[in-house]
């Protein structure tokens, strides 16, 4: 079995769009970034596979709030594409702006923040 690489922060959902898989149908492509990193990554749901079960509550309710996710792990870091078989958990849900605005006020006390003491991975 595949070993996958944890996600050591959570994740804002930034879109939900149903997409033409490669593969013939159509699946959800879910857009993500980050919360500490501002990193970007994404996952494709396919509402034929077993994981829908656990992705199809959480695509509807990112279609319309803002959710943050943690339990992800990664299937290729390289690319930032979560495996859709991470038992992922909706920890944080509300509107979209109001994370927009969260998320924009923490990133901009981060900068602050560096812009004053430093980064803290720095030696």
């Amino acid at each position: 079995m595949a070993k996958y690489q944890k996600l050591n922060e959570p994740v804002a959902t930034i879109s939900v769009e149903l997409i033409n898989s490669k593969y013939g149908g159509e699946v959800y492509e879910v857009k993500m970034v980050g919360i500490k990193s501002q990193n970007k990554y994404y996952t494709y749901a396919d509402p034929n596979n077993v994981n829908w079960a656990h992705w199809n509550w959480i695509i509807d309710l990112a279609k319309r709030k803002g959710v943050v996710l943690t339990g992800c792990k990664l299937k290729d870091p390289t690319k930032g594409l979560i495996n859709a078989d991470s038992n992922v958990v909706p920890e944080y849900v509300v509107t979209k702006e109001e994370l927009g605005d969260i998320l924009e006020e923490y990133w901009q006390s981060q900068s602050r923040f560096n812009k004053l003491f430093g980064d803290s991975d720095e030696d």
